[in-house]
């Protein structure tokens, strides 16, 4: 039996925490004085009193105004009753008195503490079933926040516990169920949030430490001892914070969720802005903010309302819930009394992110939104200057003539900044709003964004990047995005530059040099190796392959992104040898000017708005029969440029990519795959995205699976071990001597401090052998005497995987995932073409000894991953061209096997040895700094035979030199600095000392020369 319980070390610490938050606990018998029955969730009385306090209003009349909003309570649809009830708990209602109307609210937003806060345990409601919350948050009389207490230390319980009894909550109580806000589920480690009836998935943990100061906050108060709280220096915000470890990770996990969250006056904001019910297809999802969704639009609606400063920008990483901060924010800023009903348009710049949008937007029913439909509608509104929120793209405003709204209360929310914004679209659409505040939204941000929308303090030279930041890594550790996982296609058809030399030089053998330029202008050589119907017949087979092995069977589907049109039918074509034509199709846009071949190639793939629209919405949909009869059979989407951006759907977990995209496009791309799956019927959780990358150019989000399995011991004879026992459940506790254990959260704060000191490896061999021994020896009655003690160690130990161990999976899941999924890096293992994942690192070549390969294909893996890191830096650093040439020669002596397969591996090693240590090159080789180390590689690199190693060195010296005092801040962004430093190059070179090495006379290689330049001597 445990010794730690729910009351002690999660319901009173809670309600401790609540109590000094501005919540006033009432016990069960504090409440019995108001007589509620048991079949009503609401303490009536407590609500009739406020309702009319608040309103000034007869208890009569506010008795009647309650009754109105608890009819909806009657509801046989409980989510449509849950929406009916809030809306009307919020906006309230209007009733005629004495042939007057007057509008009746239920709680002070204005005043908020003229509002009744209390926190209770142990709430009972009675509806087809008895239902008991552990705690439960009441706001005058009303249950808004449940909150399911779990205790960590009880094996086979943690957090979702709590979730799976919310899930319950519309079938067996669903009066209480109408009433919440959202729900709390928290196990003394952590504190999740969410909405009863999602899955755990969809629950997530509040990470922001700020106070919400819009009214008088009690943790602010001198006397109040709750946590430390402090004024950040940065922006002037208010901030608390908790205990945490000598790392600086935060040890009470579940005191930051509590407390960031449940403050009054968030719960209300909350309550108030940051609810949405979505509709899609005939289904109702109820969905509450994240905590950086409604952090970023309370601080633009902030920055808007005080007026000081009028734009920002707002890095939200691509799948995290970007479209829904646009609406909160819209919302929220609608909603503002001193804004006076301001004009919100959502601008963007291209139709199919304005269906997206502006979907968002009707499926959540928010009021006064709408497209604007043409330029003439837009011109209307200009006029007219109507309250409401415009969906519209940038590009109608380069059309509005010298038309301007100059009002001051109108509102721009730009999204995805990195586009067409900049330019003479925005400067048209400064031009007709010049007073409007503007924001820009992006997932993939670029230096342009932040300089057209960051702030410039001029009186400190500060220059504001972003109001607020949501990266990629923060979207993983949250859960919001899934980490994304890749791995090379085969060999034999990964890009080779000798092969694309070849047929590059074949197409443009019989032009001119002025004619190759205007080709490589018009179509990019490297299309012609792509495209070769040997490769694509390969490739199509590779994926037909591992989709049917890797995906179909456990229902996700997947994209094949092709590098042009042409690309995308080669792919269908060869893939309707494997696959169905119902489970594969094409989406690309309608040319208006092709003919002949490409017309009758395409043709049969065009597909109007209506048709794409469809094929899309089958996509997002698992294949089931009810899907089949229907006529939904789709599993592959193969595009080139069309549903790579502002395209979710979340079953999708593949992207094979054969197209080289780059920067913000590949990361916009690749986030197709990233996005949370879980479906309810299958109970099929996705895991992470994958890339199947066949170019080569995917280089971020590596993310493996590792399973360590236990080692199991032999043992000796019992009696012997009886003896030995003792000593090593010593050994094990040895660490945890000096604690009291008790029942109490401070006994488990003490347990989880001592965690975060040991050594793990060795408590988790310990207490491994502890169990291997009691198991083996029970039930000898010898161990009666170390019963308490051997308990102990055992919640102690649950403690540990609950914080160090990061189980946070559902097991019902987790049990319900094909073995296919789990055992996918062994399918990888074995799958010609596919190899092992191994993280490119100082410790790669240990870990890739560790490997069971055979000879010729651990070499193969070390070529792809000494390509990986040439390709990756090549760009940044001449030095890799020459490792590039010594790699060809070793990948050619292996096809030619004119050397030994251990010979090869041996210079391979000696290669990546080399490689990794290049950080550290220019510093070995008595460089000042890398810039001079790159200005020798590159001139050695062009030099050949006639190479002057010391000149050489010298000459990079000198022009270090010159270089380091010509620069300052900014100078890059300056035209004229860049030629100015050129002419400074151009000038040594042609100094009598260095006039042998040519560089006067050599374009491409002054441009190189500048081009290092430029990449080693910015300041920002």
């Amino acid at each position: 039996m445990g010794h730690l319980t729910e009351l002690k070390g999660v319901e009173k610490p809670v309600t401790e925490w609540l109590s000094k938050m501005g919540w006033s606990f009432k016990s069960n018998d504090d409440l019995k004085t108001y007589e509620r029955p048991f079949s009503k969730p609401i303490i009536e009385q407590i609500l009739v009193e406020k309702t009319a306090l608040i309103n000034n209003i007869s208890e009569e009349v506010a008795q009647h105004a309650v009754e109105m909003l608890m009819q909806n309570l009657n509801n046989p649809i409980p989510i449509l009753g849950n929406e009916a009830f809030l809306d009307k708990l919020v906006s309230g209602v209007t009733l005629s008195v004495k042939d007057k109307d007057i509008d009746v609210l239920f709680i002070d937003f204005e005043n908020i503490w003229e509002n009744d806060f209390i926190v209770t345990n142990q709430f009972w409601v009675q509806g087809y079933k008895m239902v008991k919350t552990d705690i439960v948050l009441l706001v005058n009389g009303v249950p808004l926040v449940p909150i399911e207490a779990k205790q960590r230390a009880r094996k086979g319980t943690n957090w979702m516990e709590g979730v799976r009894q919310f899930s319950t909550y519309d079938q067996r109580a669903d009066k209480l169920y109408m009433c919440h806000c959202f729900g709390v589920a928290c196990n003394g480690r952590i504190t999740k949030y969410g909405i009863p009836g999602a899955s755990s998935s969809y629950f997530n943990e509040w990470k922001n430490t700020l106070l919400d100061v819009s009214q008088p906050n009690p943790i602010l108060e001198p006397t109040n001892d709750l946590c430390p709280t402090y004024q950040d220096k940065k922006d002037g915000l208010w901030n608390f914070d908790v205990d945490r470890l000598p790392n600086g990770e935060v040890l009470e996990r579940m005191k930051l969720g509590i407390i960031g969250l449940l403050q009054p006056a968030r719960v209300l904001d909350i309550l108030k802005h940051f609810l949405v019910f979505e509709r899609e297809e005939g289904k109702i999802v109820k969905k509450v903010a994240r905590y950086q969704q409604l952090r970023a639009a309370n601080k633009i609606a902030d920055r808007v309302i005080k007026g000081d400063l009028d734009q920002g920008v707002i890095w939200h990483t691509q799948g995290s819930g970007k479209s829904l901060t646009m609406l909160y924010t819209a919302y929220k800023l609608r909603q503002s009394k001193e804004l006076k009903d301001p004009t919100i348009y959502i601008v963007v710049d291209r139709k199919d992110l304005r269906e997206q949008i502006g979907g968002t937007f009707d499926d959540c029913e928010f009021p006064n939104a709408r497209p604007v439909n043409n330029i003439g509608d837009l011109k209307h509104i200009i006029k007219t200057s109507p309250s409401g929120v415009f969906i519209t793209t940038v590009q109608k405003f380069d059309e509005l003539g010298d038309r301007q709204d100059l009002r001051d209360n109108v509102i721009v929310l730009i999204d995805e900044a990195h586009r067409t914004q900049y330019g003479n679209y925005q400067m048209e659409l400064q031009a007709v709003l010049p007073n409007a505040k503007r924001f820009a939204f992006t997932g993939t941000p670029i230096p342009k964004t932040h300089q057209e929308f960051g702030i410039v303090d001029q009186d400190k030279g500060k220059h504001e990047y972003y109001l607020d930041k949501y990266s990629i890594q923060d979207a993983i550790d949250d859960g919001a995005t899934k980490p994304i996982r890749y791995t090379f296609g085969p060999t034999e058809w990964f890009l080779d530059k000798e092969k694309l030399k070849e047929g590059y030089e074949e197409i443009t053998a019989e032009l001119t040099e002025d004619e190759k330029k205007a080709v490589e202008r018009r179509v990019s050589a490297w299309k012609v190796f792509l495209k070769h119907p040997d490769r694509v017949e390969t490739l199509a087979k590779d994926i037909a392959t591992d989709f049917k092995e890797m995906l179909e069977p456990q229902g996700y589907k997947a994209q094949i992104v092709a590098c042009d049109k042409e690309a995308c039918v080669l792919y269908y074509n060869e893939l309707i040898n494997y696959f169905d034509r119902s489970e594969v199709a094409i989406i690309f846009s309608t040319g208006h000017y092709e003919e002949g071949e490409k017309y009758e190639l395409y043709k049969d793939h065009y597909k109007e708005d209506k048709e794409r629209k469809k094929l899309i919405k089958q996509f997002k949909k698992r294949i089931t029969e009810e899907e089949q009869k229907m006529g939904n059979n789709l599993k592959i989407f193969i595009v080139c440029n069309m549903l790579l951006t502002g395209f979710d759907a979340p079953i999708e977990q593949t992207m094979y990519l054969d197209s080289p995209l780059r920067d913000h496009n590949l990361l916009q791309a690749v986030a197709r795959t990233n996005r949370p799956y879980d479906d309810k019927v299958t109970k099929l959780s996705k895991e992470f995205g994958r890339i199947v990358d066949y170019v080569g150019v995917f280089q971020n989000y590596k993310e493996a699976l590792n399973y360590d399995p236990e080692d199991i011991g032999e043992f000796e004879d019992v009696e012997s071990l009886v003896k030995t026992f003792p000593k090593v459940l010593d050994e094990a506790f040895k660490p945890f001597e000096n604690i009291k254990l008790e029942d109490s959260y401070e006994c488990t704060m003490a347990i989880v401090r001592k965690l975060s000191e040991i050594d793990h490896g060795k408590f988790e061999n310990d207490f491994r052998e502890v169990i291997q021994l009691w198991e083996s020896i029970s039930p000898h009655p010898a161990l009666r005497e170390s019963k308490i003690k051997y308990l102990w160690l055992n919640e102690i130990y649950e403690i540990y995987l609950e914080e160090f161990k990061r189980l946070d999976f559902d097991a019902e899941i987790y049990a319900a995932k094909t073995r296919k999924l789990i055992q996918e890096t062994s399918k990888l293992l074995n799958f010609k073409g596919h190899l092992p994942e191994i993280s490119i690192d100082s410790d790669y070549l240990n870990k890739l000894k560790e490997i069971k390969l055979d000879p010729s294909d651990k070499a193969e893996k070390i070529i792809r991953d000494i390509e990986t890191v040439i390709r990756k830096n090549e760009v940044n650093s001449a030095v890799y061209v020459e490792f590039q040439n010594r790699l060809d020669d070793l990948i050619k002596q292996k096809q030619e096997e004119s050397l030994a397969i251990e010979e090869i591996l041996n210079q391979l090693g000696e290669l990546y040895s080399e490689l990794d240590e290049i950080a550290s090159l220019p510093e070995r080789m008595g460089f000042p700094d890398k810039g001079s180390f790159e200005f020798f590689t590159i001139i050695k690199n062009v030099s050949g035979e006639t190479f002057n190693e010391e000149l050489v060195r010298e000459f990079s010296f000198e022009a270090a030199e010159k270089i380091k005092a010509k620069i300052y801040n900014g100078w890059q962004e300056v035209p004229r600095e860049f030629d100015r430093l050129k002419y400074e190059i151009l000038l040594l070179s042609v100094n009598p000392k260095f006039e042998e090495l040519k560089i006067d006379g050599n374009g491409e290689l002054m441009e190189q020369i500048m081009k290092a330049v430029l990449q080693n001597y910015k300041l920002s």
